[in-house]
Parts: C-alpha cells; sequence; structure tokens
C-alpha cells in the first residue's frame, strides 16, 4: 500500500545522503515469523503483531516504529499527527457546509481514537457533534466477507441526512462506499466520505472516487531514518523527542465530498451542476438555466450560502480539480488546463496563481520536493 511504499522512500531520502548504512528490506505485512531476519544494528518499522515484534527487538540492537499505535516509552516513534488529520477532516467536512458528522473506524486502536478525537473536538468548536459508529472496522482481513455489513447499514440508514462520515483510512472508507453503492445510499448527496492516506488506488477504484487526507509518509520515513542514525552514534534521545508527529498534508478533494449542502433548493440544484460540470465548458449562465429564478437573485444565494459568486464556485471545483492533477498526476499544463475547463493555459495559470499564491509549476515542483 502508498503507507509502506512512502514510507519507505523517505528512509532512502535519509540512507542515500550518507549510504554508509547496508539495507535490509523485509516487505512482508504481520507473517506470522520472519525466519529471515537479520541481527542489524537498528530496524524501522511501520507496524508488526506483538509475536513479530518481540522477533525484531531480539535481532536489532536499536528500533524505530512509524505508527502511533506503541508506547515511546518503548522505543521512539515517528507517526502522522492523528489528532491534526481529525482535525482537518472536520475542517473539510464542515466547509461543505454539512451540518450532520459521524466517525467510523477500528475500535480500541490508539490511531483511530486519536482521529475521532480530533474530528470531535474540531466540529465541537464550531457547535456540531458527531456520532461515532458502533459498528467498527474488522482489525483482520475478514473484512471482505462484508459479515459488518448489516449492521452498519443500519446505522447509517439511523443516521440524520446529508451525513459527512470521517473514516480511519482509504480501506474503511472504501469498503464503506462499496456498502453505500450497494444499497442505493448516494455519495456524496446523502452520505459524504472521507479517508485518510491518499493511496490513489483505493480512492479512484472506490466510486465515487474518494476524498482523502493527505498523509506525509515519505517524511515520517525521513524523520524516522533520522532518529535511527542519532541512536546509531550514541546519541541518546531524550523523552520530549521519542514521540514525533508530522503534520497532515492537506485534503485530496474528489468526488465523494463534492457536495455543498444548502437548505434553498434552486441553489442547491446549481450547485450540484456546477459539481458535475464545472470542468466542462461551464458559465454563470449555463447554472442560472438550471433553476427558474433569475440570475440576480441566485448570485445573491450563493454569496449568502457560499461566501462566493457563481462564477467563483465554478473556480473553486475547477482548481480542486487542478490542484489533484498537479499533485498525482503526469499531465502536462496544457493538459491539465484542458481536463479543467479552460480552453487557454494562460487563463488555468492565471486562474490558479489568484487562487492559490502560486503559479501551478511551482505549486506541483513543491508537491514533488514533499514527496521526495
Amino acid at each position: 500500500m502508498k503507507f509502506g511504499r512512502e514510507l519507505m522512500r523517505g528512509v532512502l531520502r535519509y540512507a542515500n545522503a550518507r549510504r554508509h548504512w547496508l539495507l535490509h528490506e523485509e516487505m512482508r505485512v504481520n507473517q506470522p515469523t520472519l525466519p529471515n531476519w537479520p541481527q542489524c544494528d537498528g530496524a524501522i518499522i511501520a507496524g508488526a503483531d506483538p509475536e513479530v515484534l518481540g522477533l525484531i527487538r531480539r535481532q536489532s540492537r536499536h528500533l524505530v516504529i512509524c505508527s502511533g499505535n506503541y508506547n515511546p516509552a518503548d522505543q521512539p516513534i515517528v507517526c502522522a499527527d492523528s489528532v491534526a488529520i481529525g482535525r482537518m477532516a472536520a475542517e473539510h467536512l464542515a466547509d461543505c457546509g454539512l451540518r450532520h458528522f459521524a466517525f467510523y473506524g477500528r475500535s480500541g486502536e490508539a490511531v483511530a481514537e486519536r482521529r475521532c478525537a480530533g474530528f470531535k473536538q474540531a466540529l465541537e468548536s464550531r457547535g456540531y457533534s458527531a456520532a461515532v459508529s458502533p459498528v467498527t472496522w474488522p482489525t483482520t482481513y475478514y473484512w471482505v466477507a462484508r459479515s459488518h455489513w448489516p449492521a452498519l447499514t443500519s446505522w447509517i440508514m439511523a443516521l440524520p441526512k446529508p451525513v459527512g462520515i470521517f473514516v480511519q483510512d482509504d480501506m474503511a472508507a472504501h469498503d464503506l462506499a462499496a456498502l453505500c453503492q450497494s444499497q442505493g445510499i448516494a455519495v456524496p448527496d446523502s452520505v459524504a466520505i472521507l479517508g485518510v492516506n491518499n493511496d490513489d488506488l483505493l480512492c479512484e477504484s472506490a466510486w465515487p472516487p474518494l476524498s482523502s487526507v493527505r498523509v506525509d509518509f515519505s517524511q515520517v520515513g525521513y524523520m524516522a531514518a533520522r532518529q535511527l542514525d542519532r541512536m546509531l552514534t550514541g546519541e541518546p534521545i531524550p523523552a520530549a523527542e521519542r514521540w514525533l508527529e508530522i503534520a497532515p498534508a492537506g485534503v485530496a478533494a474528489r468526488q465523494s465530498t463534492a457536495v455543498m449542502a444548502v437548505d434553498e433548493p434552486h441553489v442547491a440544484t446549481a450547485i450540484a451542476y456546477i459539481r458535475d460540470h464545472a470542468c466542462d465548458p461551464c458559465s454563470v449562465d449555463k447554472v442560472v438555466a438550471q433553476a427558474p429564478v433569475n440570475r440576480r437573485w441566485l448570485e445573491r444565494q450563493f454569496m449568502r450560502k457560499l461566501g462566493r459568486t457563481i462564477h467563483g464556485q465554478i473556480t473553486q471545483v475547477r482548481m480542486e480539480m487542478a490542484i489533484r492533477l498537479l499533485s498525482d498526476s503526469g499531465d502536462t499544463l496544457e493538459q491539465i488546463s484542458a481536463r479543467c475547463g479552460y480552453k487557454e493555459v494562460q487563463h488555468f495559470c492565471r486562474a490558479f496563481r489568484q487562487n492559490q499564491g502560486v503559479p501551478p509549476g511551482a505549486f506541483r515542483r513543491s508537491q514533488r520536493e514533499r514527496g521526495q
């Protein structure tokens, strides 16, 4: 999965600058035994079952774990800031105009609990609350049998709509999206879904494609290698530095949260049209034509409900698409410009700079540098 690949990329970015490390890569996940695990000076792991973790401890002089589910008193931890991830998720869903929220994740897992806590805290600061699913995401691969679906479906059906559901990670979000599709639950209009990790294969293979909080796993790996290097040179790690958290890198917005919940039906119709057609040849006149109201009234309602004009909402949807393509695709600026609904690349570049404060080329370079 993306977590392991990006984590390794960050470790290599640190190690390759020194190259006095002889690396052994073990890509198996939670195998009951690791008979070939060598005696080594240090190890960086993403997480492991207790038996495997015990073996690694016995074989390794030093250990750094890249998961927030472990105790830093036992070894240094470098992990994603799960509370900040939860806060970012709340802000994204609330900015969609939603007023009902829920969380779906694993029971008894520290990472899930911190993400849920950050989510609920951020919502409470805005005067909202969040329901927590009594049905937990299975902790083993038995989730593929979908035995949890009937109870999960009953919970979702009982939630007030429209609702924004923050899910612990992309795999669980993918499962939730599949359930909604099978039950005819409209995503995002009834249920908006937001995952974590921005695993492009999981996000793009779901229907509709999943929005996800970006986690800078490469930086997690880099900082883990830096911590290990300190230990290898005999430098003690102070207690205050045995738990390092990496901030989330934003939200990759896709169709699963492409909703703007408003209580005025004509405005809702116009917003839905923009969501579906902003990257086509789209104009304010075409949007106004979708509702039996005049342009001046609709413009006032957009400013009142969304804080921007109709044209501004078209641009916002186009910019969300542009950010995703610049971050995740190898398309040229000309191709991205066309896919975002611009006839001229110069117009696209000007709009992007006005919206993001930097030209699209500079934005793409910054994203690549972050992931190196």
